[in-house]
């Protein structure tokens, strides 16, 4: 097997952060099986002997795998209680193919949790299995309202610790792309899957909304954070920043331009692009879809892939600091730092 690494963490860690991998069945859905992956605050190395912990591996291809940036696998769970963070990936995206942000999350204090989306993963679109919209979107909603239920109400595939460090009162949906749709229509309801009424707040990445509909969009009253890419291609601003930033009625609801970034600014994309040079048995047909899609992260000559990733983190942790009451005066801070940074522009209403 091919043994890449990811480099550094996004960030200096606060926490150690863990990484536990499992499956989860939906009895309710035809026994729908999701891959999952959590992230969560681990142990520090004085209370564990963390080198018996190895650091954990993500494959993306058979025989082809990257080393974390900063996850550890398997660690002891640090005691405490730490917001619950669903993030939900793209279309064609994978449960950890925004692992440098899941791992800078968890660092941060939090549990994160992800799901391939079955029938809208990348394996399922390049084999031609994929499921049409209306079908992936009823879904997605399901996976998100699973996701929630393991996690606050148990699992035997999940570890206690874990599990006892979730804040139930502090459950936020990120998502990324057609994520964004996942988050919204978890919180308003959709296509007969009731809304979820637990969720303190949404973070949408360069959201995919344009086929959401206006009444769905105003249903909308949890606290909202938009990042928008000036760049994106796939889900221009116009398209699909400007109406959900004009209907959403979340309290408060904040909106973050990103000047030189493409659509692909949260992902690990770039980061894909970056291990492709050290492989060089890659089809040429693979090495050109990550060439050109990691140009979609964003423009030379503003921020670096990492930088761009570094100031979303920054945003949406300063909007959980504010919005779930977690040290108000640490995000004020971080807003203001992040309002003299060349190339973002924040809104908030």
């Amino acid at each position: 097997m091919t043994q890449l690494s990811a480099g550094a963490p996004l960030e200096p860690q606060h926490h150690r952060v863990g990484r536990h991998s499992t499956l989860l069945t939906d009895p309710e859905r035809e026994g729908r099986l999701l891959g999952v992956d959590i992230w969560y605050p681990a142990l520090d190395p004085a209370d564990d002997d963390l080198a018996a912990h190895a650091r954990s591996q993500y494959e993306l291809f058979p025989g082809v795998s990257f080393e974390s940036a900063g996850a550890l696998h398997d660690p002891p769970a640090r005691a405490g209680k730490f917001p619950l963070i669903v993030f939900s990936h793209g279309r064609t995206g994978m449960r950890f193919a925004y692992s440098l942000v899941c791992e800078a999350m968890a660092s941060r204090g939090a549990i994160v949790v992800s799901c391939d989306h079955p029938g809208d993963v990348l394996t399922d679109w390049l084999l031609g299995t994929h499921a049409d919209d209306r079908t992936n979107e009823v879904n997605r909603v399901g996976d998100a309202h699973l996701l929630i239920h393991a996690l606050v109400h148990g699992h035997p595939s999940i570890g206690v610790g874990v599990l006892n460090a979730v804040d139930h009162d502090r459950i936020v949906i990120m998502g990324h792309s057609y994520g964004a749709y996942t988050a919204l229509a978890t919180v308003a309801g959709a296509r007969g899957v009731a809304a979820h009424d637990r969720v303190r707040a949404i973070v949408g990445f360069q959201p995919y909304t344009r086929t959401i509909s206006d009444s769905l969009l105003g249903r909308v009253t949890t606290p909202t954070l938009f990042v928008v890419s000036e760049l994106d291609r796939a889900t221009p601003p116009a398209t699909d920043a400007e109406r959900p930033w004009a209907l959403v009625r979340g309290e408060p609801t904040w909106r973050l331009d990103l000047g030189g970034a493409g659509h692909q600014a949260i992902s690990d994309i770039a980061l894909y692009a970056e291990l492709a040079a050290h492989l060089p048995d890659l089809p040429d047909i693979v090495r050109q879809y990550l060439a050109s899609t990691s140009a979609d992260a964003g423009a030379p000559g503003v921020m670096t892939w990492r930088e761009l990733m570094r100031v979303q983190v920054s945003a949406a942790w300063a909007f959980l600091d504010v919005v779930l009451d977690i040290d108000v005066d640490r995000g004020h801070a971080a807003i203001a730092e992040l309002e003299s940074t060349r190339g973002v522009h924040l809104q908030r209403r």
